[in-house]
């Protein structure tokens, strides 16, 4: 009997490591189909993919429809459940622009009152406008007179006569 079980377990041991070589050799074989598969693939998959969601979306909307043709009462409560989401949606914006609105005039306000409260005091010879945020030029900058550090280079007149001998 101890015969017996020696020869399973050895037959066992055969199996794993030839069913480890059949499928090596498989790969060994045929690793051209594979990698030129998988370069396919890449390269269909692209292509395909959006004629696909196009197809499943069209079967959508045809079991849709189908199912609404059954169950008429079905395409009502959906219209229902569409417009009670509108008008959940427009009152939702509506507060939110509300709170907008109130935000802003509340911000005028307050700069409305920074303005009346500088020409109450006096101040020293500060106009309203006069802030420290104001931008400060370099006194010898001209922005019409160009960069004015030499790099003033135009190429040369194009004409359909090389060399002027034209006219």
């Amino acid at each position: 009997m101890e015969m017996d079980e020696e020869i399973i377990y050895a037959d066992e041991e055969e199996l794993s490591s030839s069913y480890y070589e059949s499928v090596t050799g498989f790969i060994q074989n045929n690793g051209w189909y594979f990698v030129a598969f998988i370069i396919l693939l890449a390269y269909l998959v692209p292509k395909v993919w959006p004629h696909y969601l196009k197809w499943s979306e069209r079967r959508a909307e045809a079991a849709y429809d189908a199912e609404v043709k059954k169950n008429p009462d079905l395409f009502k409560l959906k219209q229902e459940e569409l417009k009670n989401a509108r008008v959940k949606f427009q009152e939702e914006y509506e507060k939110k622009a509300k709170i907008a609105l109130e935000k802003q005039k509340e911000k005028e306000e307050k700069l409305l009152e920074e303005k009346r409260a500088l020409l109450n005091k006096g101040t020293d010879g500060q106009t309203i406008n006069s802030s420290d945020k104001s931008k400060k030029f370099k006194p010898d900058y001209n922005p019409l007179m160009g960069s004015g550090s030499g790099s003033n280079y135009r190429p040369a007149r194009r004409s359909p006569c090389s060399g002027g001998g034209c006219g």
